[in-house]
């Protein structure tokens, strides 16, 4: 009898504990969202307005944007730690940071342009927000940040295969307009989730 009531203990502690790291990873999740609005948007609008206003070293602002973008993962990583979910966001940070450091040491340029490294990095992070969107939250709006990851993934083929050529698309422009939808769908995901809530 005494051995039945500690397994049901057992039990209900580690529900309770599921429940605190699922419960800890829609935070995250909510809090990298919340993040990502003002963050995402600041950083898009920098990488579309510093070129119209002056000649600006492309590889240089890309790699300054990936490192803040970086700063503000692990941010969120070291926050919330080990919960459903960490595998996902850790990736993330993780290719984040490597297209930084490619981009700023130059280490692959033998073998890949500038342009297929920063499109391989859009194709990457389109389709980690294509899966998030898809399976991290239960919410009916959420189909706005699967749309936000196809427009990523397809800006990064575009650049990475070269075609269409376009004149403006640029990976300064690629990135920029990304890291704007990013920031728009972030604040809109969070706007209504907070109206749902109230």
């Amino acid at each position: 009898m005494t051995q039945n009531i500690d397994t049901a203990s057992h039990v209900d502690e580690m529900r309770c504990e599921d429940d605190l790291k699922r419960s800890n990873a829609i935070k995250a999740s909510r809090t990298m969202l919340l993040m990502q609005w003002p963050v995402y948007t600041v950083l898009g609008l920098i990488g579309i307005l510093l070129p119209l206003i002056g000649v600006v070293d492309e590889i240089a602002l890309i790699g300054t944007i990936l490192l803040i973008s970086t700063m503000t993962q692990i941010a969120i990583l070291l926050k919330y730690g080990i919960n459903p979910g960490f595998a996902w966001r850790f990736s993330l940070t993780v290719i984040t940071m490597v297209a930084c450091i490619l981009l700023l040491s130059g280490a692959l340029d033998n073998y890949f342009s500038f342009e297929q490294i920063v499109g391989g990095y859009l194709a990457g992070t389109g389709g980690y927000t294509v899966i998030e969107g898809r399976y991290s939250f239960s919410s009916r709006h959420i189909e706005s940040v699967v749309y936000c990851g196809y427009f990523g993934g397809v800006m990064g083929l575009m650049l990475f295969t070269g075609w269409p050529d376009l004149a403006w698309l640029t990976p300064v422009t690629a990135l920029s307009l990304y890291l704007l939808a990013l920031g728009y769908t972030a604040r809109v995901f969070i706007y209504k989730e907070k109206n749902k809530i109230t």
